[in-house]
């Protein structure tokens, strides 16, 4: 399916990159003084993401309805795929509204397009539903310490909300997508990352560790899929994100081996058959990190190649 949308300004810019899901997102970063009023809310200096039927207006001036043309798909990405897009319903969180459009979903958790009034921002809601009492305790627990992380290339985390079975955890929204769609979308143009922009990024996500490894929690779950981009466009800020599987005082040894296994360390891939084997997260994100260079000087689009 195929999502197009125009703006007509030269001062609040409009991009589209592709979703992890396989559709498009459409996003808009707001250059001006003045800001923008998205659906009666006012947008300062921030990036936001265009869903269909939403209403943009520049203050005291135009007014534009971002519209999305839906084209039927060749080949079917699910059972009810192409649906036809429709206006979010919304629900008030704490302070802030959340919205039906789903961002992202995974195992135990799903992330919604939110909105924060009072920052003027759109924000990114992930909602974790907790099946037993103790489960609240022990991810409550990891969501205080990651509060106290504030730096430029690791996903900040604003606000919690607890609602009967549901933790609603508020992160800084990220437009541009995560690095794996980033890399493999390039590679389907027929291009490749060069060194100097893969260097940047490699650059970024290292500062990110060494900054979680002084504070001695290890990420453990660093690959493509959790590294988002601020914004589109090519030699992007990134954000690590999903801190699920983080671990404080990660000087210790770990019995428990989790992660995806084409980023684990050897000894990390010894200790999945050896239960009385462990190993240390902070090395493992570093090696981690090393897969992730490889990726990204070496993925080719399997399609491009000619034998």
């Amino acid at each position: 399916m195929d999502i197009c949308a125009k703006l007509v300004t030269t001062r609040h810019g409009r991009r589209e990159v592709r979703s992890p899901s396989g559709g498009v997102i459409i996003s808009c970063q707001d250059l001006s003084r003045n800001g923008i009023i998205l659906n009666g809310q006012c947008i300062r200096k921030a990036a936001i993401i265009l869903m269909h039927g939403d209403i943009i207006q520049l203050p005291n001036s135009l007014t534009f309805t971002c519209l999305h043309c839906w084209k039927n798909s060749t080949e079917k990405l699910s059972l009810f795929d192409p649906t036809p897009p429709t206006h979010p319903v919304q629900k008030n969180i704490g302070g802030y509204i959340v919205t039906s459009q789903c961002l992202g979903t995974g195992s135990f958790a799903t992330v919604h397009l939110a909105l924060d009034p009072t920052k003027h921002r759109q924000v990114a809601c992930k909602s974790i539903r907790t099946k037993r009492d103790h489960e609240v305790g022990q991810v409550m627990k990891e969501v205080r310490i990651l509060m106290t992380l504030k730096h430029p290339n690791i996903n900040e985390i604003y606000d919690t909300e607890e609602n009967k079975k549901f933790i609603h955890i508020f992160l800084q929204l990220c437009t541009g997508g995560d690095l794996f769609t980033y890399i493999t979308h390039t590679a389907e143009t027929g291009n490749r990352i060069c060194e100097a922009e893969a260097k940047y990024i490699m650059y970024q996500l290292l500062l990110g560790l060494k900054y979680l490894h002084d504070k001695l929690i290890s990420h453990r779950g660093t690959k493509p899929e959790n590294i988002l981009l601020y914004c589109p466009g090519p030699y992007p800020r990134i954000l690590i994100a999903d801190f699920g599987l983080a671990r404080p005082n990660s000087y210790q040894e770990t019995f428990n081996v989790c992660g995806t296994v084409s980023y684990l360390p050897p000894e990390g891939i010894l200790a999945l058959d050896n239960k009385h084997l462990g190993y240390i997260g902070m090395p493992a994100d570093c090696w981690s990190s090393g897969v992730i260079l490889y990726i990204m000087l070496s993925y080719v689009h399997l399609t491009s190649i000619t034998i």
